[in-house]
């Protein structure tokens, strides 16, 4: 049975057909509202938001096989309520973004990239207008055509700030790269750099 039909099961009251459909997105959802939020408790939160006001209004959803794209878009708006809250009340997030910095920092090189947290750091070089179609890309494996339904902005812009986004890692890495290797070479003892001919 596809979700199409999971979608009019349950407009005719059939909620059984909730549990696939929650347990076909709600990592995805999850994901998404963690990354925006930097909390595991608030992205639980709002997750489970995300999927209440879909189930809220269900009756006045028209499928047209868009419920990703439709589900990601309550937990964008979701998720940007939110911010503006804590952009209201600064200081009630001190104390979590102090505990977060001090988790990372407690973790291997092998860890970070399992969590993803270089990932994390490099993505946060970009502009948000540039960061969140190419996390949405990349690491929600949406496709640019569902980006656009839930950013609100068309195909093209998408194509062209994930582009755009990649280009500018991509020169970040180059740049990482080339300063390491000159510092390597600066830091060896005059024992270890190699001999040039005369």
């Amino acid at each position: 049975m596809d979700e199409g039909e999971w979608v009019r099961r349950i407009q005719e009251g059939e909620t059984r057909y909730l549990t696939p459909l929650i347990e076909r997105y709600y990592a995805g959802i999850q994901k998404y509202c963690y990354y925006r939020l930097r909390s595991e408790e608030e992205s639980k939160d709002l997750t489970q938001e995300t999927f209440y006001r879909f189930c809220r209004h269900i009756a006045r959803y028209s499928n047209s096989g868009k419920c990703r794209a439709y589900l990601y878009t309550i937990a964008r708006n979701l998720c940007n309520d939110h911010l503006r809250k804590r952009v209201q009340f600064p200081s009630m997030e001190f104390d979590e973004a102090v505990t977060w910095e001090a988790v990372w920092q407690g973790l291997s090189i092998e860890e970070q990239v399992e969590k993803g947290q270089l990932v994390d750091e490099l993505l946060h070089l970009l502009p948000e207008e540039q960061r969140e179609p190419v996390f949405m890309r990349f690491c929600l494996d949406l496709t640019f055509r569902d980006i656009a339904r839930i950013t609100g902005v068309n195909v093209c812009m998408v194509q062209y700030r994930v582009k755009r986004g990649l280009n500018s890692l991509r020169s970040h890495l180059e740049r990482s790269d080339y300063v390491e290797q000159a510092s390597a070479v600066h830091h060896r003892n005059p024992a270890e750099l190699p001999l040039v001919p005369r």
